[in-house]
């Protein structure tokens, strides 16, 4: 029995234990209760009465039958969670981590192992991340900051109907504070390991009686946790010149290092007693982080040398001499002579020709502004219209091989412009049916701008392809009370897409380009001026019954769809392999309950699914179908199917104490592959953990007039899992890896003050996020390290 297996047993033998003892416990106490026992606390209330929109009208979380977990802002605030990444640790099924080794900006996102990991703006999410209702079309810059927020909703499985496309593995909401009439705000500093600074700040400011702002800041910075190294002063004597600092330091820069600003504005007008609502809220975001922490694990190419003036044959070979100690936070920096291209490359890297290291830098800017308004017609009606804007632009300058050579050097400029406009009425016929219908229109502009060199072969060209992307929706939703206790719901949605991709390859100052000196030729130059289209519509469904047994268990099961969107090849090097890839699909059969007991303090709720799963979309790196093999090139690989299971609880067994905890298990495999991939049926999806779980421990200590003190303790644990469709054990197989987090925090008696000891990673794990691998053109493997232990002070003020 594999460790994974043993590990779920253990975990499902303590979870139906703990859901028997505490069924049995609140069964007792409930039948107490009716006899007439003291009310409960509030403060012993429980996460039951958060009210969630999944469905889009608000429902109590646990009468609404999805595989959704909710979490509020405070408890976002208590766990420490201060971007969306730090979300998927105490969620089951759900993988949240850098995308690539090349955009530390960008999020790989996957739930139930679907999703998406490439950034590049011609790939379709598989996991939809929603600001405030708002779509965010691109992994690219939605690494974002938890500013000041309300609750985030994490909903599991393929949402089709209400969310649209894009959402097949589940979706992702953070819902904002809105203004209120009551002032107030708040001001935390923390500084902590690594010089790390973190500032928040919120202000809730009424105007009148019905017009209220709300102004949020977090600006979060540190000197990065993962060293660049200068070979030359590491290893003296090798044929490779040291910088020649003069201070003898043969550390160049760091990686790992973060650099954000978020400010965030918000303005609601609600006259009194009238039916009409408008919200408006204007973001902008500034994140300059360092680099991803890339260790290199694997360095095997001899055409790549450290560059010799008019022999490029010559030189020191890009091999094993370039892996750093096992076990540390290390590479080499890039710093080697770009030769022909030292102009440009200084240029990409804005600093001088020639000078050493080239710096490498991620930035991603974005802005955004929506205004949703709610209309209220008479009783039983409402109208909703949600308008908004988003931008985000940024740079990648880098050097892939993580040493002074120059394997291959890349500068990227993403810019992704988008406009969405949605509209829905709501309401209720009687007290037997309650309905959504609406409309959805989503339209992109994207630029890929990339710098490409690869000086052994004295070759680089420019790219500056312009993507649009148009999409639009319409569907309908209804629940059908057809008694006091079974509900029957229904969705229909449909869609039409589609997509343009004009390729541009010239030289960088915009002159026609040659072919590379390889054989068979890169024919680059063939591609500048080609366009290509995809176009496709699809109808997507939900049907699903649930039935109360009580006011404290309901259960539900439902069949419902979802699809990723197709598209165009993004990166071809030759004009063969300028195609189309198909929209990949899923129906999910599904079963869960939902229980709470005791006013919320014993709630525990899980979920069993099944997905059929076709056309999935897979990048590979060698294209048996094309004049050159080398490529990467999304394809439909195949049909494959999966089943799971999931279970959450929360439980408040006494005054102050609080305890909450996850398991999840996925069974993976490939039904049929296309056979001109290198995917074979015994591999794993990528990004599909077996196994994941958490718990958390918290107590709030009752000081009476001294005040408050809690201390909390976290762990979650991942199983291992592949990141790159063709499986290699060694190269893109991420272990297993458990992390334990722990706070101290101490209020006031009034709750004006407050102060928090962190630690994070608290047994210092080394352990990688993801790896990246491409042995097969490039003779390389990376591991994106995590962050290693961290302690952090914070200082609260509330007013």
């Amino acid at each position: 029995m594999n460790r994974s297996v043993s590990y779920l047993l253990r975990a499902s033998c303590a979870a139906l234990m703990a859901a028997s003892c505490s069924a049995a416990m609140a069964q007792d106490m409930a039948t107490v209760g009716e006899a007439g026992s003291p009310p409960v606390e509030a403060d012993q209330s429980g996460i039951d009465d958060i009210i969630v929109t999944a469905q889009f009208r608000g429902q109590r979380i646990q009468d609404t039958p999805l595989a959704i977990t909710a979490m509020s802002g405070e408890a976002l605030e208590a766990r420490g969670q201060v971007s969306v990444l730090d979300i998927g640790s105490f969620t089951p099924s759900v993988n949240l981590s850098t995308a690539a080794a090349t955009q530390s900006n960008s999020v790989s996102a996957f739930i139930r192992g679907i999703g998406q990991d490439d950034s590049n703006f011609a790939l379709e999410p598989g996991v939809g991340i929603y600001i405030d209702d708002v779509y965010f079309g691109t992994t690219f810059g939605a690494s974002l900051d938890l500013v000041d927020l309300d609750r985030a909703e994490i909903l599991r499985g393929p949402q089709g109907t209400l969310a649209g496309k894009n959402s097949l593995g589940g979706a992702i909401k953070l819902y904002s504070r809105k203004p209120d009439e009551t002032p107030g705000g708040m001001v935390q500093v923390g500084y902590g390991r690594f010089d790390r600074v973190d500032v928040r700040g919120s202000a809730n400011i009424p105007l009148s009686e019905s017009l209220f702002t709300r102004f949020s800041a977090v600006y979060r910075r540190d000197d990065g946790y993962f060293k660049e190294l200068d070979y030359g002063c590491v290893n003296p004597g090798q044929g490779i010149a040291a910088t020649g600092r003069a201070d003898g330091n043969c550390v160049l820069g760091r990686a790992g290092g973060e650099n954000m600003l978020t400010l965030r504005g918000a303005i609601r007008f609600a006259p009194v007693g009238s039916p009409l609502e408008i919200n408006i809220i204007g973001d902008y975001s500034r994140d300059h982080r360092q680099p991803v922490a890339g260790k290199i694990q694997y360095a095997d190419n001899p055409l790549v040398r450290s560059y010799d003036a008019g022999n490029p044959a010559g030189g020191i070979p890009f091999d094993s001499r370039f892996l750093t100690p096992k076990g540390s936070y290390t590479s080499y920096a890039d710093y080697g002579d770009g030769g022909n291209f030292s102009t440009v490359y200084g240029t990409l890297y804005q600093q001088a020709p020639g000078s050493r290291p080239y710096r490498r830098k991620n930035t991603a800017d974005g802005w955004g502004v929506s205004g949703t308004i709610d209309y209220r017609l008479g009783d039983s009606f409402s109208l909703k219209s949600i308008t908004a804007y988003r931008s985000v632009d940024g740079t990648s300058v880098i050097d892939i091989d993580g040493s002074p050579l120059n394997m291959l050097l890349e500068s990227l400029r993403n810019k992704h412009e988008q406009f969405t406009q949605e509209l829905r009425l709501s309401g209720s016929v009687g007290t037997a049916v309650d309905f959504t219908v609406g409309g959805f229109y989503y339209k992109a502009d994207d630029l890929l701008q990339y710098y490409i060199g690869i000086p052994q072969f004295l070759f680089d060209y420019m790219t500056d392809d312009p993507v649009s992307n148009r999409s639009i929706a319409g569907f309908a939703h209804a629940e059908f009370h057809a008694t006091d206790k079974l509900n029957i719901i229904g969705g229909i949605r449909y869609t039409d897409d589609k997509k343009t991709y004009t390729f541009v390859r010239t030289n960088y100052d915009g002159s026609p380009i040659s072919g590379i000196p390889l054989t068979p030729s890169f024919t680059v130059a063939d591609l500048d001026g080609v366009s290509a289209t995809y176009s496709g519509s699809r109808w997507d469904y939900r049907l699903g019954i649930n039935y109360a047994w009580n006011d404290r268990i309901m259960t539900y099961a439902q069949v419902a769809t979802g699809y990723k969107g197709g598209g165009i090849n993004p990166r071809p090097f030759v004009s063969d392999q300028v195609t189309n890839f198909e929209p990949e699909t899923l129906i999910t059969y599904e079963a869960g309950f939902k229980t709470s007991f005791l006013n919320g303090r014993v709630v525990m709720n899980g979920s069993a699914f099944y997905n059929d799963y076709k056309d999935i979309q897979r990048t590979v790196y060698v294209c048996l179908d094309s004049v050159s093999t080398t490529c990467g090139k999304p394809v439909n690989a195949g049909d494959g199917r999966s089943y799971g299971a999931e279970f959450e609880m929360f439980l408040r067994p006494a005054r102050g104490w609080q305890i909450n905890g996850s398991v999840s298990w996925l069974n993976f495999k490939y039904k049929s592959i296309n056979p001109l991939t290198a995917i074979t049926l015994d591999m794993a999806a990528p990004f599909a953990n077996e196994v994941m779980a958490s718990l958390g421990v918290q107590y709030e200590a009752d000081l009476g007039g001294a005040g408050r003190l809690t201390p909390r303790f976290d762990v979650s644990y991942q199983s291992e899992f592949y990141t790159q469709p063709v499986n290699n054990a060694v190269y893109n197989m991420v272990p297993e890896r458990a992390l334990a987090n722990a706070r101290l925090t101490y209020e006031t008696a009034d709750g004006n003050w407050g102060v928090t000891a962190s630690v994070t990673n608290l047994f210092d794990k080394y352990y990688a996020v993801s790896k990246t691998e491409n042995i097969v053109n490039f003779g390389i493997a990376q591991s994106i390290l995590g962050r290693p232990r961290e302690w952090m002070l914070s200082l609260t003020r509330r007013f």
